[in-house]
């Protein structure tokens, strides 16, 4: 992520959490919710950001910082209306 290697740092994020119970679901959905915000994919940083949240209390302030940030996120242009 310092480098600004996202897709690298999202795959390695998501290598260390296959499989493996005992890690930190909420640092890890933090992290992940960063690098989707940075890629620009926001539905997808509001949503693991909100996860890490629920996961772990010890990274609330950044990730909750994150859902206010996208908290006016909508799919109102993606529905079909008659």
């Amino acid at each position: 992520m310092e480098l600004g290697r996202y897709n690298d740092a999202l795959a390695i994020y998501f290598y260390m959490a296959d499989g493996d119970p005992s890690l930190d679901v909420g640092w890890l959905g933090m992290k992940i919710g960063e690098c989707y915000e940075a890629l620009g994919d926001l539905h997808a940083a509001r949503y693991l950001n909100g996860r890490a949240v629920e996961e772990n209390p010890g990274v609330r302030t950044r990730s909750e910082d994150a859902r206010k940030r996208l908290a006016s996120l909508s799919i109102d242009d993606l529905l079909i209306s008659d």
